[in-house]
């Protein structure tokens, strides 16, 4: 049947709109994934379409082509191209797209004469010859793809489809500032040209994200649903450490169907960046069941479930990542995670080589010579838990009182060797009496030191006090000729000092127990210089706290003081 003149002037029209974008058509979210390079999503959204006019339906049979040729495959894409040209065999892109085909398979000739069938459809269009250099461009024919664009620019040199696509042929050729010049001319012509603003923020994504931001801030103004947006708006947040930016524009990403495995599984690691632990093992299955090998999210299902105190799941998992994946693949956090299940599994020598693992592959991570001090520290090896708190002190610039009391805590333990009776009582030659002295009073001036940090930090709590009056009494004991010899009193002022810091801040009497420690200790320093008065004094105190106390009872009745 011979169409007359005003009806195909009609469809020219309609297709020269549809295709340009000018018009919206009911595939536009479809060709907006597409675009966006989304061609998973696309797919899936082209293929929900129903209902459709005779043009969009060639439309979305084009585009489906055009996603299943960007998919690797060319059955599909051709079995779509050859249905567009069937259901309209006026829409000159289904011609187009077996021309792509053509250019694929090396037959430069078969494709020239379907492009020129498709120009012939359209003379007036612009984007049919725009859409011609991009093919050629694919297929690096930078000659002929220049030729189609000189066409187009004759047509409409203000056609923003022209810029975007000389600005892909100067970014192929590494001309990133001429490319974005002309992304900004597509803008310029038409400044709701949404893949324009798209591609220049991913140009400036790795050069200037505040710029990127700055154009997905305009795109998002002009269509705040366009989706592609949303997926860089999360890769930039996150790479920024933004997490809850990211995870909130994440969310609106992965809430189509068919968008890339890789968001996915970026979308799994913010919900556990962002301590959402169950939800990020939700996302870990969905992206195992696409891709059951997948490295990344074996690796993060154990994070998670150690996380979650799945202690024992989180091992299997751990110990079978590592197993599974190459050593150059393992990272320190694997170790730490490791190292930290071992412990937990009380296979301490285990989790120490585990942690040593992580200490060699970044010992610049200062968290690790802290997991370090614990494990040494469950293993009764204080000298070096001492030296993995030197270390960190050496790369944290930070330290927290915290870390001083614990590091003058492993001090003191390391010093209780030299003062333990087994170790008294026995013979030393004098050469070892003295390196055994030195080792002492170090871990001593070392505790000291570490102590009165937490007191200058710390000054109105007890703890520095307390520890380095323990300490302290370390050196009466190792200098104390026999159990019934006076004591020197070196530890005397620190208790003292002490007592009146925990005396001020014991209204529960939660310090009842360290306040009888510091008395007793007075209690000794006097009965050991025969002072029973002051001796008898602490006593009592003793008991004024704890009435039933046997040791304090006994002394009393010893010196014949009564109570």
């Amino acid at each position: 049947m011979k169409m007359n003149n005003k009806f195909l002037l009609s469809l020219a029209i309609s297709v020269f709109f549809s295709a340009s974008g000018m018009f919206a058509s009911s595939n536009e979210r479809g060709i907006d994934l597409y675009r966006a390079e989304l061609y998973g999503a696309a797919k899936l959204f082209l293929l929900g379409q129903k209902n459709q006019s005779t043009q969009d339906l060639a439309e979305t049979q084009y585009y489906l082509g055009q996603a299943y040729s960007k998919l690797q495959q060319p059955d599909s894409a051709a079995y779509y191209y050859a249905q567009a040209i069937e259901t309209d065999p006026a829409y000159p892109f289904g011609y187009i797209g077996e021309g792509m085909l053509a250019l694929e398979n090396k037959d430069a000739k078969a494709a020239e004469t379907l492009f020129r069938k498709a120009n012939g459809l359209a003379k007036k269009d612009p984007s049919v010859q725009t859409t011609i250099a991009e093919a050629y461009i694919a297929a690096q024919m930078d000659a002929e793809a220049e030729d189609a664009l000189d066409k187009a620019r004759k047509v409409n040199k203000k056609f923003p489809g022209i810029y975007l696509a000389e600005g892909d042929m100067l970014m192929k050729d590494g001309k990133v500032g001429d490319a974005c010049a002309r992304y900004e001319n597509a803008i310029r012509f038409d400044a709701s040209y949404k893949v324009a603003y798209l591609k220049l923020a991913q140009v400036y994504k790795e050069i200037n994200t505040t710029e990127a931001l700055k154009y997905l801030d305009q795109l998002t103004a002009i269509d705040p649903d366009y989706i592609p947006a949303y997926a860089l708006i999360g890769d930039i947040n996150r790479d920024a450490g933004f997490y809850l930016q990211a995870l909130k524009a994440y969310e609106k990403f992965i809430s189509i169907p068919g968008v890339p495995i890789l968001q996915h599984e970026r979308y799994a690691q913010l919900l556990y960046f962002t301590d959402q632990y169950d939800k990020s093992l939700q996302e870990i299955d969905y992206v195992l069941q696409q891709d059951p090998t997948n490295p990344i999210m074996h690796r993060l299902q154990a994070y998670n479930n150690f996380k979650l105190d799945n202690s024992t799941v989180a091992l299997q998992q751990i110990t079978q990542f590592l197993q599974d994946n190459p050593v150059d693949k393992h990272i320190y956090l694997d170790y730490i995670t490791y190292g930290r299940l071992l412990l937990k599994a009380n296979r301490t020598d285990e989790a120490i080589s585990a942690l040593q693992k992580a200490q060699a592959l970044d010992p610049s991570k200062s968290e690790i010579y802290k997991e370090l001090t614990s494990a040494y520290e469950a293993a009764s090896n204080f000298p070096e838990a001492v030296n993995q708190y030197e270390k960190y002190f050496e790369i944290e610039k930070t330290p927290t009182v915290y870390d001083y009391l614990n590091y003058g805590r492993d001090n003191y333990m390391a010093a209780s060797k030299y003062i333990d009776a087994d170790y008294l009582a026995t013979p030393l030659s004098p050469d070892q009496k003295q390196a055994d002295d030195a080792l002492f009073y170090n871990y001593v001036k070392k505790g000291n030191e570490a102590f009165a940090e937490v007191i200058e930090r710390s000054p109105d709590s007890y703890h520095g006090y307390l520890w380095r009056a323990r300490l302290n009494s370390f050196v009466d004991l190792r200098r104390q000729p026999t159990k019934s010899s006076p004591m020197e009193g070196v530890a005397k002022p620190y208790y003292e000092e002490a007592l009146s810091v925990m005396l001020k801040n014991n209204e529960d009497g939660k310090r009842n127990n360290d306040i009888i420690e510091a008395y007793h200790y007075l209690a000794s320093y006097y009965i050991l210089r025969d002072d029973k008065v002051n001796s008898g004094e602490y006593f009592k105190k003793i008991l004024n706290i704890d009435p039933n106390n046997a040791a304090a009872k006994n002394a009393l009745d010893a010196m014949k003081i009564k109570y």
